[in-house]
């Protein structure tokens, strides 16, 4: 056809010749790509978990159902929107259908869970104990039949009618996640495509935004002359998905046979590196969540502290031979040094919580605090008694990991420079952090004992009078008749009387009146002690514990000697049925701790006895704590460092944190007594050894709950940590894989939370993690809008801003036809001008677009401000003129402001 070419007065060359564009027509592969990423996300998983577990239930129904759900919900995506009303009446049926089998659901979720829990801790202990063995097949196979019907309702809707991840993910990732979680191995190949088809489908969902409507606009050049192109879908998804999965399983491929070939194996630093990361991710829970960033934080190298005294949570206990206290004695002692730095009173879910702040009303603290006495310095009144002379001084400097902690010893004496928290810990005040010195006196258990011994055999009174004159030190005296006469302890003139359980020095007494002192604070405190370290949880669990060990629970708990009789009856019963092990596994989450160490699993390390060991006491009817921190024997004191003057320095090494029971003794106050198997005065033989089950997946703590030892647990589905830890006698050496870890370090405080609020949570950390996504998508698109605005040639930012122009009048449904931009910006210009923007400013935005376009000039920076004051003109007036709903539609769906 003959052309004929004019020109207009603004430079643009308009042909009337008829040019005809065809595409090339090729074979649409969509459906057939869709249902193929399809097929392998929906094998993968089923694969992948299979491979996992070995579950009893009836493979071949399972498998008829895989295929038979497969293939109907596979004809109705293809069929599509036509076949929408089936798939709504399937998905009916489903929820129908569910509901009328929940309960063989539920007893196969149980059976299923058991061999889950089972295979991830190395344990034949059941998780779910109430199951009928009988019914496992069947319950087991209608679980299942149920999951992969939802399994083909959801992936081939979200993988070919509507390709979206989320739902897909919802359901898949937590099927593996169950097994990875815990260090089970994942077959390789089949692992790998379900991360290839997670991937593709991401793609698939996000490839072409901005692409099927609302898209940029523009022109295509074709020598001289130009079309307007419009909103094109430029990408094919599918193929994309199809090309993610192979490259992934190439990449697989290759990387699997390299290491076959070249034997590469990676550096132990690596390694070690890895395992951090791993443990890390793989001991992530939300029930312990501040704990379980604290290790995740550390594994990337920042420390995060955190403590909490949660029980069961921990796997193994691992100790890494290394330095947390150098402490220097002035000279050495017999029987065993307790440094303790916490003690917890209330028992409750699996936790220890200090007594509840009221608690601390009682006039008696109040009295500590006048006659600046405390239940601390007790024990070291009894030791001036017993032994008087016989006082130390100790030295503790703390490692850079342990600075914040306060460590100190029983039988302090109080000489000033001394803080006092309730009745609990004791720190130095004032001096440097990570130092601090007492001058004590060592207060043990079988000196204790002996000399109770020699009461009852003298027949000795338990209770003796004096007057207030007789006391010498004027001071002390004023002291004492001011306490009784507030306390009605006055019988007649100013006689008072002392209860006691230990000998004691009359005269000696008498010329140490804070002694006397000190002993009538102890008959008040008594009462509080009574009131508050005598309660256990009121459940099944805690009294099947009661009726098991009621045999030795019933004793004389009136004398000294009575007390310690059945303390010692319990330690034995203890040690005698259960196994000092540093991989106990942890305690499953519907477990009482001391019932599960008690009656079920009985292994367990120094928390497992001394939690047991205060609940069996309190029980008995005698006060009891959980105390923890370092404890040193005789052979760290005589393989220590020996000086000149009779002083020793020992290296405290971490296997020396511990956890020990503080037993109230009338008249003598706090003293730790040991429950542990394998620890005594003079050395800690308890022989750690690994477990027999063979496992590629090794989990490893070093608990925070005995506030030194810190967890960490380490679960590689491709290493094995095959080193042992020993302890000998005199001398501690270790032999083990180096691991870097966090000791968690806070105030310990909280409550335990029930089932529901747990997941109410976790639904809000879905949904916060949901919210960051959304911002992080907005914050790149601004980003990149921005930068799309200021960056680059002059001519393609002007096309892009009037392409946002575009996207903000399409949200009003105002739309070019035809490409006609001139009668586009007069229409705009009637309905919007003067209200969403200045009159005559799209036309200008218009203008300097199309000269842009076509090659006629180009814009300068203030027909740019224009350009650009125009779109945010029209951006604002539809942001504010919108409702809350749609506010949110254009900031974070369409991002659009």
């Amino acid at each position: 056809m003959k052309r004929k070419n004019s020109q207009n007065m603004n430079g643009i060359s308009i042909s009337d010749s008829i040019v005809m564009s065809v595409k090339r027509k090729n074979a649409n592969y969509r459906k057939p790509f869709s249902s193929l990423i399809a097929v392998i996300g929906f094998t993968s998983i089923l694969m992948s978990f299979f491979g996992m577990f070995s579950f009893r239930f009836n493979g071949k129904t399972v498998a008829a159902a895989a295929i038979g759900f497969s293939i109907f919900y596979l004809i109705l995506s293809l069929i599509g929107k036509r076949a929408l009303w089936i798939y709504a009446a399937s998905v009916a049926a489903f929820v129908a259908y569910a509901y009328k089998k929940s309960a063989l659901i539920s007893m196969g979720f149980k059976f299923v869970y058991n061999i889950i829990y089972k295979a991830s801790y190395h344990t034949e202990i059941n998780y779910y104990k109430a199951v009928i063995k009988s019914s496992e097949i069947k319950s087991v196979t209608t679980l299942f039949v149920f999951y992969v019907w939802l399994l083909a309702i959801v992936l081939y809707f979200f993988t070919i009618c509507r390709p979206n991840p989320v739902l897909p993910l919802m359901i898949t990732f937590p099927l593996l996640e169950l097994g990875m979680y815990n260090g089970i191995e994942v077959p390789i190949l089949w692992g790998m495509l379900c991360i290839a088809y997670w991937l593709s489908l991401l793609a698939m969902s996000t490839i072409d935004v901005g692409e099927y409507s609302g898209g940029q606009s523009g022109f295509v050049r074709k020598n001289n002359l130009f079309f307007p192109k419009r909103h094109m879908k430029l990408k094919v998804t599918e193929k994309c998905g199809i090309l993610i999965i192979a490259s992934v399983m190439l990449i697989t491929g290759i990387s699997y046979g390299f290491l076959r070939v070249t034997h590469y194996k990676r550096s132990e630093k690596l390694n070690e590196k890895r395992r951090d990361i791993t443990e890390a991710m793989n001991d992530f829970t939300f029930e312990n969540l501040a704990e379980s960033l604290s290790n995740l934080t550390s594994a990337f190298g920042i420390d995060f502290e955190y403590e909490n005294h949660k029980l069961g949570n921990n796997d193994h206990v691992r100790y890494k031979n290394v330095t947390d206290l150098t402490v220097t004695i002035e000279r050495p002692v017999s029987g065993a040094i307790y440094l303790k730095d916490y003690a917890g009173s209330v028992y409750k879910k699996n936790e220890w919580f200090k007594l509840p702040k009221k608690a601390y009303k009682n006039k008696i603290f109040d009295d500590f605090k006048e006659y600046d006495i405390y239940p601390q310095d007790f024990p070291a009144v009894l030791a001036k008694l017993i032994y008087d002379g016989n006082d130390n001084t100790i030295w503790i400097k703390t490692s850079t990991k342990k600075s914040s902690h306060v460590y100190a010893p029983y039988g302090t004496e109080n000489f000033g420079g001394l803080s006092y928290n309730k009745d609990l810990t004791i720190s130095p005040v004032g001096g440097k952090k990570g130092e601090a010195s007492y001058k004590f006196f060592p207060v043990d258990i079988d000196t204790i004992s002996k000399e109770v011994e020699a009461i009852n055999q003298s027949n000795h009174d338990l209770r003796e009078v004096f007057s207030t004159s007789e006391i010498r030190d004027k001071q002390c005296r004023e002291k004492v008749l001011k306490y009784c006469t507030e306390n009605n302890l006055i019988t007649y003139d100013d006689f008072f009387s002392i209860d006691y359980d230990i000998p004691y020095n009359r005269q000696y007494v008498l010329d140490n009146g804070d002694t006397i002192m000190a002993q009538l604070l102890q008959n008040s405190y008594k009462d509080f002690v009574y009131k508050n370290y005598l309660d256990v949880p009121n459940t099944k669990a805690i009294q099947e514990v009661k009726e098991a060990y009621s045999d030795i629970l019933k004793g004389d708990i009136s004398t000294v000697k009575g007390r310690i009789d059945i303390l010692t009856a319990i330690k034995k019963k203890m040690q005698a049925e259960c196994t000092y092990s540093l991989y106990p596994r942890k305690t499953p989450s519907n477990r009482d701790f001391v019932n599960y160490f008690l009656l079920e699993n009985h292994k367990g390390y120094c928390q497992h006895f001394a939690t047991s060991g205060v609940i069996l006491a309190r029980m008995a009817g005698i006060p009891a704590r959980y105390a923890t921190g370092y404890i040193i024997v005789e052979d760290d004191v005589a393989a220590g460092q020996k000086h000149s003057d009779n002083s020793v320095t020992v290296e405290v090494k971490d296997n020396r944190s511990h956890a020990w029971a503080e037993i109230y003794l009338d008249g003598i106050g706090w003293i730790p007594f040991e429950f542990t198997a394998g620890y005594s005065a003079k050395e800690i033989n308890t022989d750690p050894t690994q477990p027999t089950e063979a496992t590629t997946a090794t989990t490893v703590t070093t608990h925070t709950q005995a506030q030194t030892e810190t967890r960490t647990t380490i679960s590689s589905a491709s290493a094995t940590i095959g080193k042992r830890t020993t302890i000998t006698n005199s001398q501690t050496t270790q032999t083990v894989t180096s691991v870097k870890v966090v000791t968690g370090i806070g105030k310990g405080k909280g409550k335990a939370i029930s089932k529901t609020l747990k997941y109410i949570l976790q639904l809000i950390i879905i949904l916060v993690i949901a919210a960051l996504i959304i911002l992080a998508r907005r914050y790149f698109i601004l980003k990149n809008r921005e930068k799309k605005f200021t960056s680059g040639k002059t001519p393609s930012r002007v096309k892009n801003i009037y392409s946002y122009s575009e996207k903000l009048l399409a949200s009003m449904q105002l739309k070019s036809v035809n490409g006609n931009y001139k009668a586009f910006a007069e229409e705009v210009e009637k309905k919007l001008a003067g209200d969403y923007f200045e009159a005559g400013s799209f036309e200008k935005l218009t203008d300097i677009a199309l000269k842009a376009c076509y090659g006629q000039g180009v814009p300068d920076e203030e027909e740019l401000k224009i350009c650009k004051k125009t779109v945010d003109d029209i951006s604002a007036k539809i942001y504010s003129k919108s409702d809350f709903i749609q506010k949110l539609k254009i900031k974070f769906i369409n991002v659009l402001r």
